[in-house]
């Protein structure tokens, strides 16, 4: 009766002590001394209700996150968010990446170099659905892979925080973010044309 009991109370409270668990390793990535924390706390000192606004979104944030390397990610962007003028749409954009991506993808976008150019691939498929790789045309025709404005972002303001910024500008804002190459459905006059010029004609020889 006494493991029963004890194991009905941990499975109680199971969601709670993640919650915590996740919120402890945030906040120790977040602040790091209190020379920071003076800096951070600046940020809202004319607007309690600002700032009781942005804990409750913390909050959900972080309870959405299921992994640790996700709550480090979270805390640096934040700790950036903190001590720049990062606009606040941005911010919680970038936080959003953070939560639909998995740590993999996370990783991948880490590793993958600033102005590199790729072929398509399964993972560069997959984060091209979310906008965070763009499509560059080849000088012959065809396209390469390259990090979006939002992807490069997310690696200066928290995937790669601490490497620096090696001479770029960071991104703090929307206005910074080039539009994405999207392609355009054809219009209808379009499809009609191309269709109309690809009938089959046969000469009198019996040729196409």
């Amino acid at each position: 009766m006494d493991v029963t009991n004890d194991m009905k109370n941990i499975l109680f409270h199971t969601p709670t002590v993640l919650f915590w668990d996740k919120m402890q390793r945030y906040l120790f990535g977040t602040f790091r001394d209190y020379s920071d924390q003076v800096k951070m706390s600046a940020k809202f000192t004319e607007d309690n209700s600002e700032y009781e606004a942005f804990v409750k979104k913390q909050i959900h944030l972080i309870n959405e996150m299921n992994d640790d390397r996700k709550i480090d990610y979270f805390a640096m962007l934040t700790r950036c968010f903190l001590l720049t003028d990062m606009e606040d749409a941005l911010y919680y954009k970038l936080a959003r990446f953070i939560n639909i991506c998995t740590p993999e993808e996370l990783e991948y976008i880490k590793s993958f170099d600033y102005d590199k150019k790729s072929e398509i691939n399964a993972v560069i498929s997959s984060l091209y659905q979310y906008g965070l790789f763009d499509q560059a045309e080849k000088e012959h025709g065809g396209v390469d892979y390259v990090l979006s404005g939002f992807a490069k972002a997310l690696k200066e303001n928290s995937l790669n925080f601490d490497e620096g910024l090696h001479g770029r500008v960071r991104i703090l804002s929307y206005e910074q973010i080039p539009p994405l190459n999207i392609a355009e459905p054809a219009p209808w006059d379009d499809i009609d044309s191309i269709i109309n010029n690809n009938d089959v004609v046969i000469d009198g020889n019996g040729h196409n």
